[in-house]
């Protein structure tokens, strides 16, 4: 697309009650924080769920937000890479003769479409090649697909930001690109509790293996605990972020989802294993829920794995000033940071 590689990428990840946005350049052989910025809604007057009925008038505000942060950070790089939740997103893996380059699109469309509830002709694909060498070895790909109506509203939100769209990806893509030298050292299972659902992935030598997403994800968390406290869902929010589930009443109700999460890790880790001989080493938490209160402690007796929450800013360069900003708040920024490391790739 660029006739020369730009010297800096904007990563914007919209979520549907927060759109936050990474200003990243390129210096020397590493990286460095130009900017960054965020607005955060409250459900009543977020950002919406992506609705069909509703994609003009959704367009325009998150556009007039997106160039409200750009201006109040002071950021004016135009190209952007914008990531889809993975709730958007069919995964499946597929394996593949060997083939050269030529064939490859041609085969993975034919392959996939057993496993996509979507004609060929309404989807856009991406993919990461898993093992294997294109030309030379069997392929082992894991591809993921996103309806084009979606596709096509990103790109009427860049024109309407005015901003140059490079990229479009899964959001867990980015996620695993941030953590791709962790990964180096151990297979890890990555899992990201979102707002309408979690996805568990696994990434070994910094490559995404498998991926999984199920519907229970910190809305539903927060909704149950404002059925059972006949609280509103803000109200519901703040208990889940200060008591999490460290004390009853909240502890008794948020369990039981927790509880679903895990075994549902539990089985893409136990596929993994059987499948690949290997173990997950590793858990990594990210997405809105990682620090409800008592989570870490919970997941590391029931799955009896090392925990930490995702750092994505252990490998760039920013002020001294931002350390201690980025590091309550650089989890949140982990899958816009790695859509703007896309952009250098």
């Amino acid at each position: 697309m660029f006739k020369t590689r730009p010297k800096s990428f904007l990563g914007i990840d919209i979520g549907n009650y927060s759109i936050r946005i990474i200003e990243l350049e390129k210096k020397g052989n590493g990286f460095e924080l130009k900017n960054y910025g965020e607005s955060v809604n409250i459900p009543e007057n977020g950002f919406g769920s992506f609705e069909r009925n509703s994609f003009s008038l959704l367009n325009e505000r998150v556009a007039n937000t997106i160039k409200d942060i750009c201006e109040q950070a002071g950021i004016e790089t135009k190209n952007v890479n914008f990531t889809i939740p993975d709730f958007y997103t069919f995964f499946t893996s597929i394996n593949l003769p060997l083939m050269d380059k030529t064939e490859l699109v041609q085969a993975i469309e034919y392959e996939v479409r057993p496993y996509i509830p979507l004609p060929i002709s309404e989807i856009t694909l991406d993919w990461n090649i898993i093992e294997g060498i294109v030309g030379k070895t069997p392929l082992n790909v894991l591809v993921a697909a996103v309806p084009n109506d979606v596709v096509a509203q990103y790109k009427e939100i860049a024109k309407l930001s005015d901003l140059n769209p490079n990229f479009l990806e899964p959001e867990v893509f980015s996620l695993a690109r941030t953590l791709k030298k962790e990964s180096e050292e151990s297979v890890l299972g990555l899992v990201d509790i979102g707002i309408k659902s979690t996805t568990c992935t696994i990434i070994d030598k910094g490559l995404l293996k498998t991926s999984h997403s199920f519907n229970i994800g910190g809305s539903e968390i927060t909704e149950a605990l404002a059925r059972s406290l006949n609280l509103k869902y803000n109200e519901a929010e703040e208990i889940k972020k200060e008591k999490g589930i460290t004390e009853s009443p909240s502890k008794d109700i948020i369990l039981p989802l927790i509880d679903s999460i895990i075994e549902e890790n539990k089985k893409v880790f136990r596929n993994y294993y059987a499948e690949k001989g290997q173990e997950i080493k590793k858990i990594i938490l990210a997405g809105g829920s990682m620090e409800m209160p008592g989570l870490q402690e919970y997941l590391k007796d029931k799955l009896k794995k090392e925990i930490s929450i995702i750092n994505p800013f252990v490998n760039i360069t920013f002020p001294d000033v931002l350390k201690q900003e980025l590091k309550k708040r650089g989890p949140f920024y982990a899958i816009a940071l790695g859509a703007a490391l896309k952009g250098f790739e």
